[in-house]
């Protein structure tokens, strides 16, 4: 059974909320620009009373669960579902979401004694799903998922799962990632994979890694026998890395396997997918393993014209378990609008892909557009070593 995206909705710095802030943001704007990649405190300033909750227990809550309710809600609003519709249904939600380190900010000795049992429950990952449930009275299988950067595709893969089982009606998904605290930010920066320049350059000469991104995307997925509008058919496949050099070292091997079984399920081959939204954290190391997995499983090679390749990182900096949906949004908008997102970034591709060998060529600088596009790639490549790629394809309907 077909599986369909029938809605989506976004919260990102800088205001951006609709898939077609997306559209301005990302495809009509020339390079990265000023934007913030990560909030501002009064971004958050949403009423918890319409969401179902206290004040009280909200001052010492993770601020995600308040921004993933509000995003599942406006995500409903975009594919015409009133929530109150869907009380007591068979609706499933999975999120994706691998940090909670908003309690590293808080001073417990200054939370009054009435309000610390809040604590755990407000700043718990697998509450912020349960929440979604209970706020719109939802009876279907609900759970969190965490496989780090790849999360928020895994936690697509359950819901199409769920769909095509039979076992929910309709299945809402997130990706979820904040970074609140000054420990989330140096264990990031020990890692080395954080820009010292403080710019993602995917792709580029001059890259050095990627910059940190915050933000909430949530999807609604749908079978293909609702009569709810499609954004685009999706399939997703999912793996592992398996043993390597070390846990966080990328296998080649696997992910041209993961890109080869989600091209598989979706009935495709490789020549049939126009345009890739990459995983293209701008790293020297993950980037060209990345372009040579692709090369492989898309056999560019056999192909009349170079496959694109783009990134949204450099825009809107690594959202992590919400980096896989983020990517989502743009492949549904680059279906919408006909043409991929220019780069963000405007130096010379890096000498360390060869891009002519592959065919392949990233969205940096002019390029051709395809003449037609019909189904774009997706990738999200986890730090655990779980793989996810997923390909959305303009609906008939």
């Amino acid at each position: 059974m077909d599986v369909h995206v029938v809605g989506a909705s976004l919260f990102l710095p800088g205001g951006v909320r609709s898939r077609e802030d997306i559209g301005v943001v990302h495809f009509d704007s020339d390079g990265a620009g000023d934007r913030s990649t990560v909030f501002d405190d009064a971004e958050f300033a949403i009423d918890p009373v319409r969401l179902r909750i206290s004040p009280r227990q909200a001052r010492v809550m993770d601020p995600q669960h308040l921004v993933i309710l509000d995003c599942v809600e406006r995500a409903l609003g975009d594919a015409g579902v009133r929530p109150e519709e869907l009380a007591g249904s068979q609706t499933g939600v999975f999120v994706g979401m691998g940090e909670s380190d908003f309690v590293h900010t808080i001073d417990v000795d200054q939370v009054a004694d009435s309000n610390r049992s809040y604590l755990g429950i407000g700043n718990s990952r697998g509450a912020a799903a349960g929440r979604v449930s209970y706020a719109f009275d939802l009876h279907g299988p609900c759970w969190q998922v965490d496989t780090t950067c790849s999360s928020g595709l895994v936690a697509l893969r359950h819901g199409i799962t769920a769909l095509a089982t039979g076992e929910v009606d309709l299945a809402l998904v997130v990706g979820s990632h904040l970074v609140r605290s000054e420990f989330g930010t140096m264990i990031r920066q020990v890692t080395g994979a954080l820009s010292p320049t403080r710019q993602c350059r995917a792709f580029d000469a001059a890259a050095d890694g990627f910059t940190i991104g915050e933000g909430v995307v949530a999807v609604v997925l749908a079978p293909e026998s609702s009569e709810l509008r499609s954004l685009g058919r999706v399939q997703c496949a999912v793996n592992h890395d398996g043993r390597t050099a070390g846990l966080t070292v990328p296998n080649p091997d696997a992910q041209r396997d993961v890109v080869e079984r989600a091209l598989r399920m979706s009935g495709l081959a490789g020549v049939d997918v126009d345009y890739v939204e990459a995983h293209g954290t701008g790293t020297p190391l993950g980037d060209p393993i990345e372009m040579a997995a692709l090369a492989a499983a898309y056999r560019t090679a056999d192909r009349p014209a170079p496959l694109l390749v783009g990134s949204n990182k450099p825009r809107f900096g690594h959202l992590e378990a919400a980096s896989g949906l983020l990517s989502l949004v743009v492949a549904m908008e680059t279906l919408r609008l006909q043409r991929p997102p220019g780069g963000a970034v405007s130096g010379q591709p890096s000498d360390r892909i060869p891009w002519a060998a592959h065919n392949i060529r990233p969205t940096i600088g002019d390029v051709d557009y395809p003449e037609s596009i019909i189904n774009v790639g997706v990738s999200a490549l986890g730090l655990s070593g779980t793989n996810a790629h997923a390909i959305v394809s303009r609906s008939s309907v």
